[in-house]
């Protein structure tokens, strides 16, 4: 699992930030789906690689690379569109809605430590 948390994210990044702008238009996923499913995605793979990392930081992380990589695309040809950020921070929030409903709205286990001994 932490392999594919690792690649997923690269090859993500990847996507987003090449020269394949002709891949949009090729492809049968709408961009902004696209976006929203890729960044649901990198928190997942945020999660599992970094879980001592509260979510609420790892959403702003990712929110934060995902802001980065508009900007980045509006200097590599691409086109930086405020509509793909707002995809991917529905996006962001849905994986944490998942986890949550996941969770069963609880804290982990892990951080919940007992000082009686």
């Amino acid at each position: 699992m932490r392999v594919a948390a690792v690649v997923m994210p690269l090859v993500l990044f990847t996507l987003m930030l090449g020269p394949f702008g002709g891949v949009e238009e090729a492809s049968l996923v709408w961009d902004k789906a696209a976006h929203f499913i890729a960044f649901g995605l990198i928190l997942w793979s945020v999660g599992v690689l970094f879980r001592r990392l509260p979510r609420l930081w790892a959403a702003a992380l990712v929110l934060a690379s995902g802001a980065a990589v508009e900007v980045i695309q509006g200097f590599v040809g691409r086109d930086a569109d405020w509509g793909d950020l707002l995809a991917d921070a529905l996006g962001i929030a849905a994986a944490l809605l998942i986890w949550a409903v996941w969770r069963g709205f609880r804290p982990r286990e892990a951080f919940q430590t007992s000082n009686t001994r």
